[in-house]
Protein backbone atom coordinates (compact mmCIF):
# COMPACT_ATOMS: atom_id res chain seq x y z
CA UNK A 1 0.00 0.00 0.00
CA UNK A 2 3.08 2.49 0.61
CA UNK A 3 3.95 1.65 -3.06
CA UNK A 4 0.47 2.66 -4.07
CA UNK A 5 0.52 6.16 -2.57
CA UNK A 6 4.86 6.83 -3.43
CA UNK A 7 4.14 5.91 -6.86
CA UNK A 8 1.26 8.70 -6.85
CA UNK A 9 3.63 11.46 -6.21
CA UNK A 10 5.00 11.83 -9.29
CA UNK A 11 1.96 12.29 -10.83
CA UNK A 12 0.68 14.82 -8.57
CA UNK A 13 4.04 16.58 -9.20
CA UNK A 14 3.91 16.56 -13.01
CA UNK A 15 0.43 17.62 -12.66
CA UNK A 16 0.87 21.02 -10.73
CA UNK A 17 4.10 21.49 -12.84
CA UNK A 18 1.88 21.95 -15.90
CA UNK A 19 -0.69 23.46 -13.95
CA UNK A 20 1.68 26.31 -12.58
CA UNK A 21 3.65 26.89 -16.06
CA UNK A 22 0.27 27.01 -17.34
CA UNK A 23 -0.96 30.04 -15.16
CA UNK A 24 2.03 31.92 -16.12
CA UNK A 25 1.49 35.22 -18.32
CA UNK A 26 2.77 34.79 -21.70
CA UNK A 27 5.59 37.94 -21.64
CA UNK A 28 7.60 35.42 -19.46
CA UNK A 29 6.85 31.89 -21.03
CA UNK A 30 9.38 32.21 -23.66
CA UNK A 31 8.57 31.22 -27.35
CA UNK A 32 10.07 29.22 -30.19
CA UNK A 33 9.18 30.25 -34.07
CA UNK A 34 8.90 26.72 -34.86
CA UNK A 35 5.73 25.59 -36.57
CA UNK A 36 4.22 23.12 -34.63
CA UNK A 37 6.72 22.81 -31.68
CA UNK A 38 4.12 23.57 -29.36
CA UNK A 39 1.76 21.06 -30.05
CA UNK A 40 4.13 18.67 -29.95
CA UNK A 41 5.28 20.09 -26.59
CA UNK A 42 1.21 19.41 -25.50
CA UNK A 43 1.53 16.16 -26.72
CA UNK A 44 4.69 14.85 -24.99
CA UNK A 45 4.43 16.68 -21.60
CA UNK A 46 0.44 14.64 -21.07
CA UNK A 47 1.85 11.99 -22.65
CA UNK A 48 4.40 11.82 -19.88
CA UNK A 49 1.69 12.70 -17.21
CA UNK A 50 -0.55 9.52 -18.58
CA UNK A 51 2.62 7.62 -18.29
CA UNK A 52 3.05 8.06 -14.91
CA UNK A 53 -0.78 8.11 -13.73
CA UNK A 54 -0.40 4.68 -15.24
CA UNK A 55 2.71 3.52 -13.81
CA UNK A 56 0.32 4.74 -10.44
CA UNK A 57 -2.65 2.96 -11.35
CA UNK A 58 -0.19 -0.87 -12.02
CA UNK A 59 -0.34 -1.16 -8.57
CA UNK A 60 -4.21 -1.68 -7.75
CA UNK A 61 -5.87 -4.35 -9.56
CA UNK A 62 -8.26 -1.73 -11.15
CA UNK A 63 -11.05 -3.26 -13.36
CA UNK A 64 -11.09 -1.95 -16.76
CA UNK A 65 -13.74 0.77 -16.60
CA UNK A 66 -12.18 2.15 -13.42
CA UNK A 67 -8.85 2.77 -15.24
CA UNK A 68 -11.25 4.35 -18.29
CA UNK A 69 -13.02 6.80 -15.72
CA UNK A 70 -9.79 7.66 -14.08
CA UNK A 71 -8.71 8.62 -17.51
CA UNK A 72 -11.35 10.95 -18.95
CA UNK A 73 -11.45 12.08 -15.89
CA UNK A 74 -7.68 13.12 -16.80
CA UNK A 75 -8.84 14.26 -20.30
CA UNK A 76 -11.38 16.82 -18.06
CA UNK A 77 -8.35 18.62 -16.27
CA UNK A 78 -6.42 18.73 -19.26
CA UNK A 79 -9.74 20.59 -20.07
CA UNK A 80 -9.52 22.70 -17.11
CA UNK A 81 -6.21 23.51 -17.73
CA UNK A 82 -6.49 24.85 -21.06
CA UNK A 83 -9.61 26.97 -19.81
CA UNK A 84 -8.21 28.47 -17.20
CA UNK A 85 -5.28 30.29 -19.13
CA UNK A 86 -8.58 32.45 -20.41
CA UNK A 87 -8.06 34.30 -17.02
CA UNK A 88 -4.08 34.64 -17.30
CA UNK A 89 -2.99 37.75 -19.17
CA UNK A 90 -1.77 37.53 -22.38
CA UNK A 91 -2.84 33.65 -22.76
CA UNK A 92 -5.92 32.33 -24.52
CA UNK A 93 -7.78 29.19 -24.92
CA UNK A 94 -6.96 26.99 -27.86
CA UNK A 95 -8.49 23.94 -28.74
CA UNK A 96 -6.14 22.63 -30.60
CA UNK A 97 -4.05 22.95 -27.39
CA UNK A 98 -6.78 20.89 -25.89
CA UNK A 99 -6.38 18.46 -28.74
CA UNK A 100 -2.90 18.38 -28.35
CA UNK A 101 -3.14 17.61 -24.82
CA UNK A 102 -5.72 14.89 -25.81
CA UNK A 103 -3.71 13.04 -28.03
CA UNK A 104 -0.63 12.75 -25.38
CA UNK A 105 -2.77 11.37 -23.02
CA UNK A 106 -4.25 8.78 -24.98
CA UNK A 107 -0.80 8.35 -26.49
CA UNK A 108 0.45 7.56 -22.60
CA UNK A 109 -2.89 5.61 -22.04
CA UNK A 110 -2.37 3.28 -24.97
CA UNK A 111 1.54 3.53 -24.10
CA UNK A 112 1.31 2.15 -20.92
CA UNK A 113 -1.68 -0.40 -21.65
CA UNK A 114 0.62 -2.54 -24.11
CA UNK A 115 3.40 -2.22 -22.03
CA UNK A 116 1.73 -4.10 -19.06
CA UNK A 117 -1.04 -5.22 -21.57
CA UNK A 118 -4.22 -5.28 -19.45
CA UNK A 119 -6.56 -5.83 -22.15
Amino acid sequence: MKKFFRTLYPTLIWFCLIWILSSLPSKHIPSVNIIGLDKLEHIGIYAVLSCLLGYWLRFKDWKFITVVLIYLLLLLLAGLDEYHQRFISGRDVSIYDFMANSAGIIIGFLFFWRKYDRC
